[in-house]
């Protein structure tokens, strides 16, 4: 289906409802285009099938569908070309409870975690909830285009007090798509000194149609020093269940996570909030497609239209673009300047990285009529301002 017959048949008018994106537009006036949330409903299918499982009634305890883990392998073999086994696989009830998990199974208090800034904030937050001790490496900009910076990656990995880093793949909020080379680099230098790679992977089914997710664990020499935390939360908008996958291929280090999590009787599955996850993964290929494409749509013609007056990042990967305002908010915080000025609802770039004042993120999984009205009001304080 085309992009206006996808967003005829999908697009969710939530405005008037409880959901947490749009209730803060109409306290502040504002068109939201902020928390990572879509707008559109998921597939007819998985509604129907999540319909079905709820009129049946039976709501005793239950286990997982017998082929849940087949058709979560399939479905990551077909589209990214990575074969993950069963045994791998442990669960969370999400991807910011797995990195709590996975720091304090790993690493020690007092032990230092690196990030890749500017970066969502729980990343951050989950390194000094623990208290561990936050490295920060920021990624170099080239127009909008942002990478590793590998020697001061190694510079700091050198004094031997990193004992992991967070991988935020793809990245939110740059929306980088790393290339298998620069997965490569990062991995060969983690593994010299021995520094564990929690890699987020939760945004990996949005990605640009003319881009490829290259995942953590297909680079197979350097499995044994990956986790990967991945979930269908972001893919097929499921935020209100809440589940989540921790895949660790190395034997000793799933033990580990084993342990912590009977010891602290976490990691159990709840089946119904499984049930939406298996069933995207069953029918939701299609429909993601055309989202992907809704969502690269919405890119271009902000891209198009904004890109000779703002910077804005190169977007591969997820539904998040992080765009620079800076020369036109007279030093004002960009994301209170685009309330104030524009009635637009974004992240502010601070949250992400201090440096970042002048940015702001915005949420692109709306309708592309959204999208104008937003691009329409930036440009009208753009005029206002030359």
């Amino acid at each position: 289906m085309n992009n206006k017959e996808f967003t005829k048949r999908y697009y969710l008018d939530r405005s008037k409802g409880d959901s947490i994106k749009w209730q803060r537009g109409r306290k502040l006036s504002c068109l939201p285009m902020w928390v990572a949330d879509m707008d559109f409903k998921c597939d007819e299918r998985l509604i129907t099938a999540l319909n079905d499982f709820i009129t049946k009634a039976d709501y005793g305890y239950a286990n997982l569908p017998e082929d849940y883990y087949d058709v979560f392998i399939n479905w990551h073999q077909k589209r990214n070309n990575v074969r993950y086994k069963r045994e791998w696989i442990r669960f969370s009830k999400g991807a910011v409870d797995a990195m709590y998990q996975i720091i304090h199974a790993f690493t020690q208090k007092g032990d230092s975690i690196m990030i890749n800034t500017p970066l969502y904030p729980p990343f951050k937050a989950s390194i000094l909830q623990t208290g561990r001790k936050v490295v920060e490496s920021k990624m170099i900009n080239n127009d909008g285009f942002f990478t590793f910076n590998y020697k001061d990656m190694e510079k700091k990995f050198s004094s031997g007090k990193v004992k992991m880093l967070m991988l935020c793949s793809p990245h939110n909020p740059l929306g980088r798509v790393y290339k298998k080379g620069e997965l490569e680099e990062l991995f060969e230098l983690c593994h010299r000194y021995h520094v564990l790679i929690c890699a987020d992977e939760v945004h990996s089914d949005i990605i640009m149609p003319d881009q490829s997710f290259v995942p953590a664990l297909s680079i197979k020499e350097y499995q044994n020093d990956i986790i990967a935390i991945i979930a269908a939360s972001k893919t097929f908008s499921l935020a209100v269940f809440s589940h989540c996958h921790i895949v660790i291929p190395d034997e000793k280090k799933r033990e580990r996570l084993i342990k912590y999590q009977q010891d602290y009787h976490t990691g159990s599955v709840n089946v119904f909030n499984a049930l939406p996850t298996y069933y995207g993964y069953m029918y939701g290929e299609e429909w993601l497609d055309a989202l992907c494409n809704v969502i690269n749509e919405n890119y271009h013609y902000i891209y198009n239209k904004l890109s000779k007056y703002l910077e804005i990042s190169v977007l591969e990967g997820s539904y998040l673009l992080f765009i620079n305002l800076g020369k036109y908010t007279g030093g004002m915080d960009a994301g209170e300047f685009l309330i104030e000025k524009c009635h637009i609802l974004c992240n502010p770039g601070k949250d992400f990285d201090k440096k970042y004042a002048g940015w702001v993120r915005m949420n692109l999984a709306t309708s592309l009529s959204n999208v104008k009205k937003a691009v329409k009001s930036i440009l009208e304080i753009i005029e206002e301002k030359k």
